[in-house]
């Protein structure tokens, strides 16, 4: 097995998309690196700002809290998918979101791996965008939902969290901003550094 290591006692790793399909290792600089016996890891916005945080569970020992505090992170939408004639909770989903020339895509999963979890909302980065061009969605039971045009941006907007149910029409109860930040002591309170 070489200089592998099956004890688990070594340098978490983060990596981030450098955008021109490579991924970069930033858990140094991002303070991530702990070096506990880390096994799974949930991502989720914790703190309600619109932007994902992670927590990494660590075997026998207080897991990892590592709040995303970064001052310039760009806009985001997120998208709670609610099934009628799929399961409730829309696992199985795909999304297609076009935004700023790009298009993206997202799967609502019910699990990421193992000890892992992703949140079920859809958390979709849009950098400097701030419209979006269409959605698309393929629910389980097959259907698939277009939401596209002036309409999508009128109800919608950037920096929110959406609740869209299949089939159903879109409508400005649908939509709630994101809090914009958190105060210091309720970052300090979530903080593990």
């Amino acid at each position: 097995m070489g200089d592998n290591s099956w004890n688990g006692y070594e340098h978490n790793c983060f990596f981030a998309n450098t955008g021109d399909g490579q991924f970069m290792d930033v858990a140094r600089p991002t303070g991530s690196d702990g070096i506990k016996d880390s096994r799974g890891v949930g991502i989720a916005d914790f703190n309600g700002d619109g932007r994902l945080d992670m927590i990494i569970n660590n075997n026998n020992e207080t897991p990892f809290l590592y709040l995303n505090n970064l001052a310039k992170s760009g806009n985001a939408i997120v998208l709670k998918l609610v099934g009628t004639r799929s399961n409730h909770d829309a696992i199985g989903a795909y999304v297609r979101l076009t935004a700023g020339g790009k298009t993206m895509t997202r799967q609502v999963e019910a699990g990421s791996g193992y000890a892992s979890e992703a949140w079920l909302p859809l958390h979709f980065g849009l950098g400097s965008a701030e419209r979006i061009d269409s959605i698309e969605i393929t629910w389980p039971s097959g259907l698939v939902q277009r939401i596209e045009g002036a309409e999508l941006n009128a109800l919608i907007g950037v920096n929110r969290l959406v609740h869209i149910e299949e089939g159903g029409e879109l409508n400005e109860m649908a939509t709630a901003h994101f809090i914009s930040r958190t105060s210091a002591a309720a970052a300090e309170r979530y903080s593990m550094r």
